[in-house]
């Protein structure tokens, strides 16, 4: 992707200074459309069982609702990690709430359930050039709107640029570089015998969070797990040496160079988040969010924290790692919600949203407004560059467990790459065999 296109994004991160001047916008809001009548609507969020976002959450719904005192709004909190099937249990059940939290790998799933309202008929063209086209673009379905971007969190190496200074190293740009850091911050820091830190905080979970951070290791090797070939057909390149290496260099860091703490496959971003921020790990694969997470469990890490992009084998990868509402197209109070979720990405919102979490904002006139400040969040910029987009196949969501699934095998069970690689390819054209 050319570097161009994200130039809008390169004033996208922390603007505290902003904040003051934000705070004395106007909030826009309206009353609900039954009178004196209270309406409820219920939304399922995944910010709801994290930190700090789902107390922020919460306390930006009561300002909406204090603007618009007909309307009460119900949060149910899901993990990310289950939030798929929770959506799936839910449907199926004819029990959807008025919106949910939706990504681009689960967007496809949910459209061909015919879950999703059109957001692009409901908000109309107008409103939706207020955000960046090609956000729109990851977030829809056959040009049809399936949920409104409301954080983008591209995927970054963060790591202790402290302890990087002392060591002598450099921000690593290949994997070579890495592994020498990661072995050289392994290391028993208090003379008892034992290691007490390591170089790398891995997310080994069998879910999405894991499998996310893995692909931009598997692409930055020159292998993909889903595309088209020259004549459209989709294809999946699980098997080949370049996912065979990728997936080996993956399990030896745990089990051959052992720079990973004990435990990595119940490890999720929350452990792997906290990790670092009790002085445990160097180095972590996540996103911007996650310097939100780590600064509020020990501030004292301001200005030690740095990023870079992904490193690479053949090049740079990085997800957007979009986040954002969907309205369920069997919910009765549509308008009220979308009400709200403008009212929840006006520029207000998001640049206070920005300051807590660290996730980048959606709409232009907000990345306008901010400026680049920090090493903590650079990396995450320049990573947009080499951003790519989510393959448009409506079972997209069943790779991460396929791919989940071959890392643990061989990180756990001591599987080998040919074996594990095999059986990964072998379920992604089962997947793709059924969906043609």
């Amino acid at each position: 992707m050319k570097r161009k296109r994200y130039a809008g994004w390169i004033s996208l991160l922390i603007v505290l200074s902003l904040l003051a001047s934000a705070c004395g916008q106007k909030q826009e809001g309206k009353t609900g459309e039954s009178g004196d009548q209270v309406t409820t609507i219920r939304i399922m969020s995944v910010s709801q069982t994290e930190n700090p976002d789902g107390p922020a959450e919460k306390a930006m719904a009561e300002e909406y609702m204090k603007l618009n005192p007909n309307v009460k709004i119900e949060f149910i909190g899901v993990p990310m990690n289950d939030l798929y099937k929770k959506i799936t249990t839910l449907a199926t059940a004819s029990d959807l709430p008025d919106a949910f939290t939706n990504t681009p790998q689960f967007i496809r799933t949910a459209y061909n359930m015919g879950i999703t309202a059109d957001l692009t008929e409901l908000y109309g063209q107008e409103y939706l050039n207020e955000f960046y086209p090609n956000l729109l673009e990851e977030s829809s379905v056959d040009g049809k709107l399936q949920f409104l971007p409301w954080v983008a969190a591209p995927l970054a190496l963060v790591y202790r640029g402290d302890w990087f200074e002392e060591e002598g190293l450099k921000a690593p740009e290949t994997w070579e570089d890495f592994l020498d850091a990661a072995q050289k911050l392994t290391k028993d820091t208090d003379g008892d015998g034992k290691v007490d830190q390591w170089g790398f905080g891995m997310v080994g979970t069998r879910n999405g969070s894991g499998a996310d951070r893995f692909i931009t290791v598997l692409r930055s090797f020159g292998a993909e797990e889903l595309k088209q070939d020259a004549n459209g057909n989709w294809v999946t390149e699980l098997d080949s040496p370049a996912a065979k290496e990728a997936f080996q260099f993956y399990a030896d860091l745990n089990n051959k160079f052992k720079v990973i703490p004990p435990g990595v496959t119940e490890t999720g971003f929350p452990e792997a988040a906290s990790l670092m921020a009790s002085g445990k790990v160097a180095m972590m694969i996540t996103g911007p969010n996650a310097l939100g997470s780590i600064y509020d469990q020990n501030p004292e890490l301001k200005g030690k924290l740095y990023s870079t992009p992904v490193p690479k084998k053949e090049k740079h990868i990085a997800t957007f790692g979009l986040l954002g509402y969907s309205i369920a197209e069997s919910s009765p109070n549509k308008e009220i919600v979308a009400d709200y979720l403008k009212f929840m990405v006006n520029k207000e919102n998001s640049l206070k949203w920005n300051a807590l979490s660290g996730r980048l904002p959606t709409k232009i006139e907000v990345g306008e407004d901010q400026q680049l400040t920090g090493k903590d969040y650079a990396g995450f910029v320049e990573a947009l560059q080499y951003a790519f987009t989510t393959p448009d196949f409506k079972q997209y969501s069943q790779f991460q467990d396929i791919i989940a699934e071959a890392y643990q095998s061989m990180i756990a069970s001591g599987m080998n790459a040919d074996e594990a690689t095999k059986k990964a390819a072998a379920r992604a054209n089962e997947v793709i065999g059924n969906t043609n």
